[in-house]
């Protein structure tokens, strides 16, 4: 590899730091809720290594505890996952060269694609820089998987420890949540439907699909906000 080429490299791995600060916590989460939930460690490192879509997995794991059928929890995850078909795409659009670039299609986040989409026009060494980004980003997802898997079988000895670490789990939600109303004003009416259709979910016992519904309601109720805006 040339010294331009390793730049880049390490140019890539430094632009997926931000992404792994935010891998990192939650797929500690995932660890830790599918380790108490019983799941073999092997399945759940599996999922983070070869699944890894943050959102389809804990889908896929509260789909599994619900005891909802295996089409019905393909067509969910397939349904929640469908915007991926566009990512590689859209970002080949921006690429000098895809040649030797198709093994990175599976590793592309949304927030690989956005950070990608942002800085990738101004690479000048496009594919070891995308590999930085991509590999760093996807290591930080299942290597905070396995963090959450042992930090899980600790907790176990601590039952009071791990009911914490479970309100934890969702006070960081609230205060992320709490965090994009009060920031992000055009999002406030967005944010408040989702939040309306999700304890209409679960309140009439469709816990399960709580987050996806609530997600769809939220994107199409901005998008019309948008529409009427313009």
């Amino acid at each position: 590899m040339t010294q331009s080429n390793q730049q880049a490299l390490c140019q890539g791995c430094q632009a997926a730091l931000p992404i792994a600060l935010g891998y990192i916590p939650v797929a500690i989460a995932f660890g830790m809720a599918t380790t108490a939930a019983g799941f073999p460690t092997w399945v759940i490192v599996a999922m983070s290594l070869f699944i890894y879509a943050g959102a389809s997995q804990f889908l896929l794991f509260a789909s599994i505890m619900s005891g909802a059928s295996i089409t019905a929890v393909v067509g969910l995850c397939a349904l929640l996952d469908s915007r991926h078909l566009l990512y590689a795409p859209l970002m080949k659009r921006h690429l000098k060269s895809s040649d030797g670039m198709i093994w990175i299609a599976p590793l592309i986040t949304d927030e690989v694609f956005a950070t990608a989409m942002a800085k990738l026009k101004d690479i000048d060494n496009q594919k070891p820089w995308l590999i930085g980004l991509a590999v760093v980003s996807w290591v930080s997802w299942w290597g905070g998987t396995i963090a959450g898997i042992y930090g899980g079988k600790l907790l176990a000895d601590y039952p009071t420890m791990s009911a914490v670490m479970n309100f934890a789990f969702v006070a960081l939600f609230v205060s992320l949540s709490t965090h994009a109303f009060i920031s992000e004003p055009r999002f406030r009416v967005a944010l408040i439907i989702s939040a309306v259709v999700a304890i209409f979910c679960t309140q009439y016992g469709h816990g399960e699909i709580a987050l996806l519904v609530a997600g769809f309601a939220g994107v199409l109720v901005q998008l019309a906000i948008n529409r009427i805006r313009r």
